[in-house]
């Protein structure tokens, strides 16, 4: 398959199986009723999308067009554009399920972010994390899955933040708070006033920006011995929601939830899946695809969000790259130039917009 066609490929599969854990989706009702709603007139509206509300008890997930219905709703019935903000304050750790309590117990905001990067498809496989850091600052950026509406944005961000206040300290600010969305001005500065940050709308990625220095300091409820018992037991879970999905699909979501690609090739992603490098390379082949063009796409997709954030140098290494010109000659690939000319060309178009 070309990348475009990979792409398609795969962002088929995903809508198909975008969902979120039961718990999550409760916890979103219970706060649209406390907020005023009444449930009897809440629960036709969800009949009318495709998955009934037996299935997903049985299942324990319910489908993403369930989850988007019940926040559209509710900021419609409340008149209340930024109801995904006002839920995402709502957060609490038995909201994430096992993921909440897997970063609580661990030592500190990197423990917590890997854990988020690796186990984030327990709770609402809807999107994909990223992390990148320098020595002054660190980012987490999340793509969300384009079914998803500006509800379920605002959440998520909002939800990340009021939890590690939650776990850290309840004056914690970040640097800076990006948003996909249109925001108004007011909207803006709103969403500032809680987050005690800039606040943009209308950029290229959802992102929460902030100092490295917090990535360290440790949380209050830190405890090794549970947070290693439930990162076995959160491996399991995610075994278990792999199942039905094929192995291709399994290895663009480990590349897209790895903190960096520096250690990950053949023999380590076939590892990851209990395969010898032979057997994994044949699986992979049944579904047209191949190892090589899927970490290709993913670096592709690293490359260009982290380009002018971080040195070079570093983003070559964060990729994988053993070589500066590996990469140079990589991006050139991608984008017909090299990187310090794409980010010339880009700022060029910027000011004359």
């Amino acid at each position: 398959m070309t990348d475009l066609r990979l792409g398609d490929y795969f962002l088929s599969l995903s809508d198909k199986m975008a969902s979120v854990e039961q718990q999550y989706f409760i916890s979103a009702l219970n706060y649209a009723v406390k907020s005023g709603l009444d449930k009897q007139k809440i629960m036709p509206v969800l009949a009318l999308v495709s998955e009934s509300i037996g299935d997903a008890e049985k299942s324990n997930r319910v489908a993403l067009v369930r989850y988007n219905a019940l926040l559209q709703y509710a900021a419609s019935e409340l008149s209340d554009p930024l109801f995904g903000f006002h839920l995402g304050q709502d957060i609490r750790s038995a909201d994430y399920g096992i993921l909440g309590y897997l970063i609580e117990s661990g030592n500190n905001l990197t423990t917590a972010i890997e854990a988020l990067l690796k186990y984030d498809r327990l709770v609402a496989d809807i999107g994909t994390c990223e992390f990148v850091r320098n020595q002054a600052f660190a980012e987490i950026t999340w793509q969300a899955n384009p079914m998803c509406n500006e509800q379920v944005v605002l959440r998520n961000m909002t939800a990340w933040v009021a939890t590690v206040r939650q776990l850290f300290d309840k004056n914690l600010s970040p640097d800076k708070v990006l948003f996909q969305q249109k925001l108004t001005l007011a909207q803006e500065s709103q969403l500032a006033t809680w987050f005690a940050c800039t606040v943009k709308g209308n950029q290229q990625a959802n992102a929460i920006q902030f100092s490295s220095s917090l990535l360290t300091q440790s949380f209050k409820t830190k405890n090794s011995a549970i947070h290693q018992l439930l990162q076995q037991e959160s491996q399991q879970k995610l075994a278990e929601l792999n199942k039905g999905s094929t192995l291709s699909l399994n290895v663009v979501n480990l590349l897209k939830n790895t903190a960096n690609l520096r250690d990950i090739d053949l023999k380590s992603a076939a590892s990851h899946f209990h395969l010898s490098p032979r057997t994994f390379q044949r699986k992979l082949l049944t579904e047209q695809a191949y190892f090589s063009t899927l970490l290709d796409v993913e670096r592709k997709q690293r490359a260009i969000k982290n380009l002018g954030k971080i040195s070079s140098g570093d983003l070559a290494r964060e990729l994988g790259f053993k070589e500066q010109s590996s990469f140079n000659r990589a991006f050139h690939r991608w984008y017909g130039c090299a990187p310090k000319d794409y980010l010339i060309n880009n700022q060029v178009d910027k000011d004359k917009n």
